[in-house]
């Protein structure tokens, strides 16, 4: 296994920030390492959709846990890798600040020699994803 996970405080409101997680059609306004992502059905637990990284191929995802203003899941399994993607993203209250946390996670059979050499690479625009997403959000980092 291999994991990676990035924490920041923010005064955003946490209903803020979920409501830019729940727009899955703007998660590119945040995340700029993805074209495009799209999702079909609600914003809630099974459903599945789409990620577009830049440069890549669609790959497919599922939302494994949905716990409004509070966390999500989504799971990319990679067949072909022998690996799976999980990405968390948490919003807690910490003494009156909001707390962010995105975690990438990579399981499977191959996930010690394939999280050494994709992982980095995925993860290494979390922070600056995680910044935007609470600037949208109409916050600043404390």
């Amino acid at each position: 296994m291999w994991k990676y996970e990035n924490s920041i405080y923010t005064d955003a409101r946490p209903q803020d920030i979920w409501r830019l997680y729940q727009n899955i059609s703007e998660w590119t306004k945040w995340d700029k390492g993805l074209a495009q992502v799209t999702l079909n059905g609600s914003f809630e637990k099974g459903t599945k959709g789409y990620l577009t990284p830049m440069g890549e191929e669609p790959l497919p995802f599922t939302l494994t846990e949905v716990k409004e203003n509070e966390f999500f899941s989504d799971v990319t399994v990679l067949e072909d890798a022998g690996i799976q993607l999980e990405f968390n993203h948490r919003i807690e209250i910490h003494e009156s600040k909001t707390k962010l946390t995105h975690a990438l996670v990579i399981s499977g059979p191959n996930s010690e020699m394939m999280g050494n050499q994709i992982g980095p690479m995925i993860s290494q625009g979390i922070p600056d994803t995680m910044a935007n997403l609470v600037m949208l959000a109409g916050g600043k980092i404390v």
